[in-house]
């Protein structure tokens, strides 16, 4: 698989940039291109993908030299296999509340020895073609570990519960960073509706000390992402704030 361009971007000394949008558009990934992101992120929970949608951005991403993680829906193998056989090379596992869900992830995200991900003959496993992975890669074994070296593994930290068990979450291996999800915590902390509320503060606070401590990461180290949806709401309404009450041409 190419490099991540994250891990790249983190070795170069700064933070890489990524389009998020929850539907699908290869014009968006050709403009993301165009404005020199380094990706685009696909956020599988809240959005709507089909796996042949997935497959075709990742193509696009890839030939303009761009990375693509995920947000799946659910931390669950056979649908984490289907995001990674199309060659996304991020998965943020959604409402992490347990070390066994952790494991899960990373079992599921990451090849033998690290994980226990299937390898089929996909794209995201150079369609399982020995001669070419052996061209690209030096062989199977290089292939499995260039694909782990190359995968972010991301834990979505939204819950009460979430937050009580942060260490041993932080404890499975191969988990790389935490995310916070600031709404569903609130809610879970008996605040739905107020991401803002000090205790949802607090909640992150402990979790980035935590994170700290056990020599991990947050995501917002390793990237931004830059919402799609936003950016063009936003747009429009500058435009109609500035323009809504323009006058008519003298032809009109």
């Amino acid at each position: 698989m190419p490099e991540n361009r994250i891990f790249a971007a983190n070795r170069a000394g700064k933070v890489a940039h990524l389009l998020q949008f929850h539907h699908p558009s290869t014009e968006l990934i050709e403009l993301a291109a165009m404005a020199g992101l380094d990706g685009v992120d696909l956020d599988g929970e809240h959005g709507h993908f089909t796996l042949s949608e997935v497959d075709a951005i990742c193509r696009l991403a890839n030939a303009y030299g761009m990375t693509v993680t995920a947000r799946v829906p659910a931390i669950d193998a056979s649908v984490i296999n289907g995001y990674l056989a199309r060659g996304v090379q991020g998965i943020q596992g959604p409402h992490m509340e347990t070390a066994a869900q952790a494991k899960i992830l990373v079992d599921a995200t990451l090849f033998l020895p690290e994980g226990e991900r299937s390898w089929g003959p996909a794209r995201g496993n150079v369609y399982g073609h020995t001669a070419a992975i052996k061209d690209l890669h030096g062989g199977n074994t290089e292939f499995l570990a260039d694909s782990n070296a190359n995968m972010l593994v991301v834990a979505q930290v939204e819950s009460r519960l979430g937050l009580e068990n942060i260490d041993e979450i932080l404890d499975v291996d191969g988990i790389d960073s935490i995310t916070f999800g600031p709404n569903d915590m609130a809610a879970s902390l008996g605040h739905p509706g107020q991401p803002g509320h000090a205790d949802v503060a607090e909640a992150h606070r402990h979790i980035t000390e935590r994170v700290r401590a056990h020599g991990k990461r947050l995501l917002s180290d390793r990237m931004t992402t830059i919402r799609a949806t936003t950016i063009v709401l936003d747009a429009l309404r500058t435009h109609m704030a500035d323009h809504c009450d323009d006058p008519a041409g003298e032809g009109a």
